[in-house]
Order: structure tokens, then sequence, then C-alpha cells
């Protein structure tokens, strides 16, 4: 009976282990597509003074679906953002400097 519980238990371990690892690797994709979008971004603020009105001011290749999508806030503020499911975003906020 012991055993059982302890391999029960050590199922489920991994299982929840396995989980969270493939979480954090999806959310370091996300980062890796948005990064290069931010970077152009900021390339784009750079050569033009001005922050881009929208994704079609800039070369990003972007996938339908998830995003990335990009989104001035104004003149000197944005956002770049993924749709992950129903409810669930993961955003870049200029003011910030980084993803949440």
């Amino acid at each position: 009976m012991k055993t059982i519980i302890i391999s029960i238990l050590t199922i489920f371990t991994i299982i929840i282990s396995v989980y969270f690892f493939l979480k954090h690797e999806e959310n370091n994709s996300y980062e890796q597509k948005g990064n290069k979008m931010v970077m152009q971004i900021y390339e784009f603020k750079k050569n033009h003074n001005k922050l881009p009105n929208s994704i079609s001011d800039f070369k990003a290749d972007t996938e339908m679906g998830e995003g990335p999508y990009y989104e001035k806030l104004d003149d000197s503020t944005f956002i770049v953002f993924f749709n992950i499911g129903f409810d669930d975003k993961i955003i870049f906020n200029s003011n910030y400097k980084k993803w949440e």
C-alpha cells in the first residue's frame, strides 16, 4: 500500500513538473517572438523619431491568431501582446520594459 501511494505521488509530481516546464517554454517562445517586434519598434522610433502608428508602418512578420500584436497607446508608450486562449494575454509594456 505504501509503495502504491509513493508511486502515485511520484507520477503526480512528474506530471506537474512537466506541465510547468512546458508552460515556461511556451512563455519564452512568445517573448522571443515579441522581442523581435519590440526591437523593430524601437528601431523605427530611432530612425523616424516617433512610434509607428500601426504594424503596417514597419516590417513585422506576424501570424494570425495569437499575435504578436502592436498597439500605440500615446506618443511615447506602446504595447506588444499575444492573445492566448479565451481570456489570457502576455503583454510587453514600453513603460515597464518587461513582459507581464
